[in-house]
């Protein structure tokens, strides 16, 4: 059914979920087919800029000044190369996972052909220019735009539309990672948050044809292919509850840097911006309060953070090569023990400080993979101290598994992703319950650290405000798009027990199915809903992010006794 259908659009969105069951499974396959071979290109041109990279970085040691001259030039071109892709395109910055969640929500109306085009294009040259950013934010973020390509193209319903995005972000973790479980896990607990049977198995149809195609293209070895070697034995379980602690603080630092390095590559793009224009005349002088500048003062800001971020990789060039780019083969130097106690430290500061700088200045890439080689040589780090109070070092591979897991925990607030994502990227489930408890441990002591998961901290700050300061203005247009929300009362949350006129829901969205152990009721306002309904919410798509945070407090949370 077209979206142009002359019947009512909120009959033909119920109209349409009744039937598109297994229309669905075949559209997500297809998607996940696309977004598997146009992710697999992706990967193959960060591949040659990761070995380009690696050639200019020999060619700097070995030659003298003219070597070090050619690598700051190119450096410098590649930095305003970005730039240009950012202000062509800004919704490319960054990871692209917000900015996937931002389109679910109706927040966002990207033009998803020009950031397929300017995403996989800036990626390849940030990361190729030595940036520490990682390649699975930015896939994601390509699934969900080829999710968004078909449907428009099939002039579907905003409903379907959405499950379509969300489809091609799991295929999109999937071919970047070779984990289409994780893929499929990942954009329910993250990006949808609806665990029905219908998103979860079109998810992973779609995740599982992403895979198919990438392991076609690129094989099927596991991105991390080393041996775990010795399984923890139970009696150093205790160290496990010791490094989740560890890494569960340790997130929640990790979050807060990010934050600092954004507010102060903002103020550094300011400060440049500002003295260019006086030097170039009032016409291009910052306007008003400062929190308005003209375009051409824009777009010095933005060129003078990614100047000074590549300047920093210049830095790395000739004093720490090994922080450069996502740093993936990392993980298996050090679960070989290749670094001692002291390298593992420096490493770990110099990759901590590069990785959430090269993030925080709003370049095109992600923080998955980076944020795991942190949890590995973290993991590893911990290993090499218990090796000084006597441990034996044949379990550090364990230790830097359970260090990616539990840090991934820790920043994502995704326990079951990070621990499936892992075992999936390991090949190996002997450390499985290890995953399970470090990151449990990891989770519970992030969230007592009062920091937000990652990825909401970043779509508050990309919607709360633009690049200037100013509040973000939303999209107009397609705002009387209807779509159709699915819900789940949980146990003990608010809405168990309370009839429907509580809800809160904004004026005009309704809650117009309510499906108890397999019968279907038309609720009205004094329906009481109970634990296990399964809701069906009508609403506006200009609604839909407003109708997902009442989700969230009435139907998903337990509601404690004092709050009653």
């Amino acid at each position: 059914m077209k979206e142009k259908s002359s019947g009512s659009p909120a009959v033909a969105n119920l109209e349409r979920r009744r039937k598109f069951k297994y229309v669905l499974i075949a559209e997500g396959t297809l998607i996940g087919f696309i977004t598997g071979a146009l992710v697999s290109v992706f990967r193959l041109m960060l591949t040659g800029a990761d070995r380009l990279r690696g050639m200019l970085a020999e060619q700097v040691h070995a030659g003298g000044a003219a070597s070090a001259l050619l690598c700051a030039a190119i450096l410098f071109a590649i930095a305003l190369a970005v730039s240009w892709l950012l202000g062509r395109e800004p919704d490319i910055a960054g990871s692209g996972i917000p900015q996937a969640e931002a389109e679910l929500r109706g927040q966002k109306d990207m033009c998803w052909w020009r950031v397929i085009a300017a995403k996989m294009a800036g990626c390849a040259l940030a990361i190729g220019g030595g940036l520490a950013l990682g390649r699975e934010g930015p896939s994601i973020q390509l699934g969900s735009m080829v999710g968004k390509g078909v449907a428009r193209a099939g002039h579907r319903l905003l409903t379907e539309e959405r499950l379509l995005i969300t489809c091609g972000a799991g295929a999109g973790l999937s071919a970047a990672f070779g984990a289409p479980l994780a893929g499929a896990i990942f954009s329910l607990e993250e990006l949808h948050r609806n665990f029905s049977a219908e998103v979860l198995l079109t998810t992973m149809a779609a995740s599982a044809a992403g895979d198919f195609v990438a392991a076609n293209v690129l094989g099927l070895t596991p991105v991390f292919g080393f041996d775990i070697g010795h399984a923890l034995p139970l009696k150093y379980y205790w160290a496990l509850l010791l490094l989740g602690i560890i890494l569960g603080l340790f997130g929640g630092f990790y979050n807060r840097t990010i934050a600092f390095m954004q507010d102060s590559f903002e103020k550094a793009g300011k400060a440049i911006s500002s003295f260019i224009c006086s030097l170039l005349g009032k016409r291009y002088s910052i306007i008003n309060d400062g929190l308005h500048p003209t375009a051409p003062a824009e777009s010095f800001a933005r060129t003078g953070r990614m100047v000074t971020v590549f300047a920093l990789a210049y830095l790395l060039f000739f004093i720490y090569p090994d922080a450069l780019g996502s740093g993936s083969p990392l993980v298996g130097r050090v679960s070989s023990g290749e670094f001692t106690l002291g390298a593992l430290a420096v490493l770990l500061i110099i990759k901590f400080i590069f990785s959430t700088a090269s993030f925080g200045s709003g370049s095109p890439g992600g923080i998955f993979l980076p944020l795991l080689v942190l949890g590995a040589v973290t993991g590893g780090l911990f290993s090499r101290l218990l090796g000084a109070a006597g441990m034996d070092q044949s379990y550090i591979t364990a230790f830097v598994v359970t260090g990616m897991a539990g840090y991934f925990a820790a920043i994502v607030r995704a326990p079951v992703t990070g621990v499936v994502l892992i075992t999936e990227m390991t090949g190996d489930f002997t450390t499985l319950l290890p995953l399970v408890l470090t990151a449990l441990v990891a989770y519970v002591v992030a969230e007592a650290t009062g920091t937000k998961p990652i990825y909401t901290q970043l779509l508050e700050r990309s919607l709360g405000r633009t690049s200037t300061g100013k509040a973000a203005p939303r999209r107009a247009s397609l705002r009387d798009r209807k779509t159709v929300i699915d819900a789940e009362v949980d146990l003990g949350s608010r809405m168990d027990g309370r009839n429907v006129a509580e809800f809160g829901l904004p004026l005009g969205t309704l809650i117009v199915s309510v499906l108890r152990g397999g019968i279907e009721i038309i609720p009205d306002g004094h329906t009481i809903l109970r634990a296990g309904d399964e809701l069906e919410i009508l609403t506006r798509e200009a609604d839909i992010a407003d109708v997902e945070s009442i989700i969230d407090a009435a139907c998903r949370s337990v509601e404690s006794e004092t709050d009653k």
